[in-house]
């Protein structure tokens, strides 16, 4: 038996924020730096949305969509960025809320990879025979519970949404798959407590400061080169394992946290436009949710045909965990 990838839906907040251009002055080092470059407009959540209710919305999108009934449902992959809580994730919120009353959960966490890794853990019930019928869920709910990082045009590429997948059995969509953990990246990228009055508390110590990032040019430049080399060093390793060539390639969609990796990526890659896709400048990085809300966006827009061979890649944090997909859409 196979597991074969149905459909893939989104769900975007209705509130849009569109970048101005930036008040940092140039004393700031990262000061137009093109890691933060890209983005036109991206949506805020919060307060509108809890994150178990953006989540609902995208599965009540995939059932209404595909006529699957939230009865036969056996499994929902729940990836979430943040959580309504510290602790426990939204998965069972979302379940009970669709009415997936013969459903487990599974919440799931490697970070921008967790997409791709919760379609890897499908595929695993499914094909073991475990299970029939998986929804994957990704929900960003973040840069807009912000309101100090949102001061920091450094935040001016994040942006809040959902997707949800169907995969049940039938025939192989997937090609091939490819995930490392690359564990001395670790810390490298941290979204953290800031500073108070000069010092550090973590987030667990009372008086800590808002989250933040604290960029510095050291920093960015680690993960600017992590990045690319990972990220397509993982899309072509998957390619050879599932025996193809980037001229097999319909459409590549990629993590896409600003247009400067967007750009080296393809050329690395070796697959440039038309057959790339992306929603950067009108959604903004959503971390593990950029990949389904751009392939949604594109089988919306008719960019994915049966039989089209999609190649999928992303990295997570400073370059700690990289994962790649080669899929076959059915």
């Amino acid at each position: 038996m196979k597991a074969q990838i149905i459909d893939v839906v989104s769900f975007l907040p209705e509130r849009k924020m569109v970048n101005e251009p930036s008040a940092e002055t140039s004393a700031d080092a990262l000061a137009g730096n093109a890691f933060f470059n890209g983005v036109r407009e991206r949506r805020f959540a919060s307060p509108d949305y809890l994150s178990e209710d953006l989540g609902v919305r995208a599965v009540q999108r995939l059932l209404e969509r595909t006529g699957i009934r939230p009865e036969s449902i056996d499994l929902i992959v729940c990836s979430c960025i943040f959580s309504d809580t510290f602790w426990p994730g939204i998965g069972p919120a979302i379940q009970h809320r669709v009415g997936a009353k013969q459903a487990t959960i599974l919440n799931i966490d490697t970070s921008c990879s967790s997409y791709l890794s919760g379609l890897s853990t499908a595929r695993a019930f499914i094909e073991s025979g475990q299970y029939r019928t998986v929804v994957v869920v990704t929900v960003t709910n973040f840069i807009s519970r912000l309101p100090e990082f949102q001061k920091s045009r450094r935040s001016s590429v994040l942006g809040d949404g959902a997707s949800a997948t169907l995969v049940v059995r039938g025939e192989g969509s997937i090609l091939a798959r490819y995930e490392r953990s690359h564990g001395e990246h670790y810390g490298l990228f941290r979204f953290e407590p800031d500073f108070v009055d000069g010092q550090f508390k973590n987030y667990w110590e009372r008086g800590c400061g808002p989250i933040t990032v604290n960029f510095s040019q050291d920093m960015v430049d680690a993960i600017r080169n992590n990045a690319l080399q990972l990220l397509p060093d993982a899309v072509k390793r998957c390619l050879a394992e599932a025996k193809l060539s980037t001229s097999d390639v319909n459409l590549l969609i990629t993590h896409q946290p600003n247009e400067m990796f967007l750009k080296e990526w393809r050329s690395r890659i070796g697959i440039q436009p038309p057959r790339t896709h992306d929603t950067l400048d009108r959604c903004g990085n959503m971390f593990q949710g950029s990949i389904p809300v751009t392939l949604a966006d594109a089988l919306d827009n008719g960019r994915v045909r049966r039989g089209d061979i999609i190649a999928l890649g992303t990295f997570s944090n400073g370059g700690d965990f990289v994962s790649a997909m080669v899929l076959r859409w059915l």
